[in-house]
């Protein structure tokens, strides 16, 4: 039989090769969500730096999205007390925070060009519904030079399934960064950092969010530490939904 692990209380914090003495972006005390089916996670005490690149290590599951959903202003807490930029209403958080690489949030069609995806968001730029002057180079370069820097951008005729992972999600930062209602954005939230699979990639993603978090602070979800780059580490148990087994069948120096 499995059982439930109690959530942590406290998130445990250690500052990696960076310290910070802005103002916190987050600050959650007890923070927590709950469904239909229990507990997403905490309760849970976090401060998020207000400057550079954050990183929330932890097991891997719905908790850790459930979490960026909440401090991106995607998802209402169930209890606690959360500000993000000084601000505690969910319409003005999210109207500040963008959010990458969650699926039921910037997905994108595989089955369509780049250049579509960039005239869609052209389109939504526009207060009134006209027609809309398909993107071309010049407004994929305005949309995306800041993220993808000296790496090459997408082929404005090539499908989003022919794309590398690591360039979906740069795409999908650049839509996040720039949303079509023309909010200013002052975070950035990225989930699941293990979604880009080749380790050469990892590095390139974490040297474009290196990047970004010299202009804000920026928060990145992933399940296992990071080494080699400048940033705060935040450890989280956001778990608490998933049973986890007493015997986990790990093999110890001190079994025979």
């Amino acid at each position: 039989m499995a059982e439930a692990v109690e959530p942590a209380v406290q998130a445990e914090h250690e500052a990696v090769q960076v310290t910070s003495e802005v103002a916190p972006a987050v600050v959650a005390r007890g923070i927590a969500v709950r469904g239909e089916e229990g507990p997403a996670y905490g309760p849970l005490d976090v401060e998020i730096p207000g400057e550079g690149l954050s990183i929330l290590n932890g097991r891997g599951g719905s908790g850790r999205t459930a979490l960026a959903l909440t401090i991106t202003g995607r998802m209402k807490v169930s209890e606690g007390e959360l500000e993000v930029l000084g601000e505690t209403q969910p319409k003005k958080i999210r109207d500040m925070v963008a959010i990458a690489g969650v699926e039921s949030i910037d997905a994108l069609d595989r089955n369509v060009r780049v250049h579509e995806i960039l005239t869609e968001h052209r389109a939504w730029s526009k207060l009134w519904i006209t027609w809309t002057k398909p993107a071309d180079e010049q407004y994929r370069n305005e949309l995306c030079s800041e993220v993808f820097g000296k790496r090459d951008m997408p082929p404005l005729d090539v499908y989003v399934s022919q794309l590398s992972s690591l360039d979906r999600i740069l795409l999908r930062i650049c839509l996040a960064l720039r949303p079509a209602n023309g909010a200013d954005i002052k975070m950035l939230v990225m989930d699941d950092f293990e979604q880009v699979r080749e380790q050469e990639d990892r590095i390139i993603l974490l040297d474009v969010l290196t990047r970004i978090a010299k202009t804000m602070p920026v928060v990145l979800n992933a399940v296992n530490p990071i080494e080699g780059v400048a940033h705060h580490q935040i450890e989280l148990f956001t778990d608490a939904a998933h049973l986890q087994p007493k015997n986990t069948g790990r093999h110890h120096k001190d079994e025979q």
